[in-house]
């Protein structure tokens, strides 16, 4: 059972519904048998790893140098029982939602409309060259240390 009410994370609207497209994936393994950690609210990408397709902790490509990346938002990692025991995730593409993060947004200013990135899983104010994958709709920082996004 996915954790949509985490203490750090949550979807507010966008998913579940008729459109959401959320799916299981295997989580990358560092090394054999130790699994990256992929909790929930984290941002996600997918992989080759040894044929298969995995998720792992996304970060912004160089857009003067590289396409942009499918990014998806981890629902439920292996921060979860289930996640941990069968090495898979359940993410939700990322492009419909509303959502909302806490903990797990890099320190910065985030005023409403700011555009935001992904480094290594998590959420940042978009630099120069960065994909955007959302927009900031509410700066919770200093009251919830939240940030509330629309992508």
């Amino acid at each position: 059972m996915s954790n949509l009410n985490s203490p750090t994370f949550d979807i507010r609207r966008g998913y579940p519904n008729g459109s959401a497209m959320a799916e299981p994936f295997p989580i990358k393994q560092t090394t054999p048998g130790v699994y990256e950690s992929l909790p929930a609210g984290s941002i996600v990408t997918q992989e080759l790893q040894n044929g298969q397709t995995v998720m792992s902790k996304a970060t912004s490509p160089n857009l003067s140098s590289a396409d942009p990346k499918q990014m998806w938002v981890v629902v439920e990692g292996n921060d979860d029982y289930s996640g941990q025991f069968t090495g898979m995730c359940m993410c939700v593409l990322l492009g419909t939602g509303f959502m909302w993060w806490s903990k797990n947004y890099a320190a910065g200013s985030y005023p409403a409309g700011t555009p935001v990135s992904v480094s290594a899983g998590q959420l940042k104010v978009k630099a120069v060259n960065e994909q955007i994958i959302a927009y900031v709709v509410h700066d919770k920082t200093a009251t919830e240390s939240a940030v509330e996004v629309a992508s």
